[in-house]
């Protein structure tokens, strides 16, 4: 009798000790090791680094006052501009940050000349630009699809206040092609982010349009710029009611800068 239950005993103990030795390798199955492939911050859309430079084609049109009885007269100008970072220094706040010298010359046989020169602060956060005194917010981390910042957050900016929201990003990682244009190619890039002004930044209506908008491609930088600021020109009819005349302004002014070259590759 005592040998049967010592017998049975075992047999339970055997039993359970399978159970254990199954539910163990489920747990260990449902613990295996998992990389979850964390969101592309999109820091290299703007590759900042000392040595990198842009060469871009820009367009520049203008149209002149109008009246009543004569149109406003298009001018178009063309020439080239070069951004080149050239060193690295400290900024007021006491953080790194890059001197962007922009050159600028009329034909590609010209000398390039020094325009003018920017600060460039990049971080895991954004990226700045600093001209005449004035910092705007570039490009803010991680890129996302439809997100919204104001890009003047560090300025006392009458139009903008600190919950503004002035720019925003759409195609993320989407391929676009620039134009050919002053005897370059066309160049396609495979993935690309637009950033366009939006809200007090931004206006489109018969008083004033008011736009711009930049393309970044992912490890080259910024690869289109295209900045409308137009006012169209009118004139009260005999009742009273404005006439506008059309392609005429009382001030417009249109540039879009176009990337024919980029370095170190």
């Amino acid at each position: 009798m005592f040998r049967m239950l010592s017998t049975l005993n075992q047999c339970f103990t055997a039993r359970r000790l399978a159970f254990a030795v199954v539910a163990l390798g489920l747990s260990l199955t449902g613990c295996k090791d998992t990389v979850e492939v964390s969101p592309d911050s999109g820091n290299d859309y703007y590759p900042v680094a000392v040595g990198n430079f842009w060469v871009y084609a820009v367009a520049d049109t203008t149209w002149n006052l109008a009246t009543p009885s004569t149109p406003s007269v298009r001018t178009a100008t063309a020439f080239q501009f070069k951004e080149t970072i050239t060193e690295t220094l400290t900024d007021a706040a006491g953080q790194k940050a890059y001197r962007l010298v922009r050159a600028k010359r009329l034909t590609p046989a010209d000398a390039w000349r020094n325009d003018s020169v920017f600060i460039l602060t990049a971080n895991q956060q954004f990226v700045a630009l600093t001209r005449n005194n004035a910092r705007t917010l570039e490009l803010i981390f991680p890129v996302r699809e439809g997100r919204s910042w104001n890009f003047n957050a560090f300025n006392n900016n009458s139009n903008d206040t600190i919950t503004a929201e002035t720019r925003q990003y759409s195609r993320i990682g989407q391929p676009f092609t620039t134009a050919a244009v002053a005897g370059s190619p066309a160049i396609a890039y495979p993935a690309t982010v637009t950033t366009t002004n939006t809200g007090t930044a931004a206006d489109n209506n018969l008083i004033k349009i008011l736009n711009y908008q930049q393309i970044f491609a992912k490890k080259v930088g910024p690869v289109s710029r295209k900045r409308r600021n137009l006012q169209p020109y009118y004139y009260n009819g005999p009742s009273g009611n404005p006439i506008y005349v059309p392609g005429s302004y009382f001030s417009a002014s249109v540039r879009h800068e176009t990337l024919i070259d980029y370095g170190p590759r």
